[in-house]
């Protein structure tokens, strides 16, 4: 038989190697532990670095297509303003040829009224005794060009001031002179045809008589 001394150093032996041997496998398991984590890490890492050039190159493909949207734009804006540009200048054209087609028809709405003034001043008016039928002509025809001065207005239009003053080449185109001593030398003596402005912008020249001292050949 194994005495109780024996049999108690036997138990602590076996104790001591439990121990040991726990250890170990704690150890293992560490190591096993640090090795799964070393490489998890590795796989977490190159799916970063996959994740980040996937975001550059789609970041890439949104800067080219914000590029490519800015481009399209402009090109849109500039067609725009070329489009309203063409529009505005073809609106101008069309109301200057209808404004001096106008000023057409007030050139003899106005040589009207001038024929009747002569008229009802002559002795064959008198003559005739047609001086009633004269001037209700004369009154409705002053009418007339009253109203159409009043559109030419809404329009902008505006007679230019020529006789008596000195002539002005960029509005004034002078067809013929004559001789007066006693007015100046360049001087607009009579308009043969009345020019206007819209606005700012010459519409129509007015073509007039000027004074040239020294009597014309």
């Amino acid at each position: 038989m194994i005495d109780a001394e024996t049999k108690e150093r036997l138990i602590e032996e076996f104790r001591a190697c439990l121990d040991s041997g726990e250890d170990d496998l704690a150890g293992e398991d560490e190591a096993l532990d640090l090795r799964s984590l070393l490489a998890e890490m590795a796989v977490l890492k190159n799916e970063v670095r996959l994740q980040a050039r996937q975001f550059k190159s789609a970041l890439e493909q949104m800067q080219a297509l914000s590029e490519a949207l800015r481009e399209h734009n402009e090109r849109l804006l500039r067609d725009l303003e070329r489009s309203r540009s063409q529009a505005a200048d073809a609106k101008a054209r069309a109301e200057r040829g209808l404004l001096l087609g106008l000023l057409e028809l007030r050139d003899r709405l106005q040589a009207g009224l001038d024929a009747q003034a002569a008229w009802r001043a002559s002795p064959l008016q008198r003559l005739l005794g047609s001086e009633r039928f004269v001037r209700s002509l004369r009154e409705g025809s002053a009418l007339t060009l009253q109203r159409l001065d009043e559109l030419l207005a809404s329009h902008r239009v505006r007679s230019i001031a020529a006789a008596g003053q000195a002539l002005d080449p960029q509005c004034m185109h002078a067809v013929a002179v004559e001789w007066q001593p006693q007015a100046a030398e360049g001087v607009v003596l009579r308009e043969l045809r009345r020019g206007f402005y819209q606005g700012a912008e010459l519409l129509r020249a007015a073509e007039v008589i000027v004074n040239k001292k020294g009597n014309p050949a």
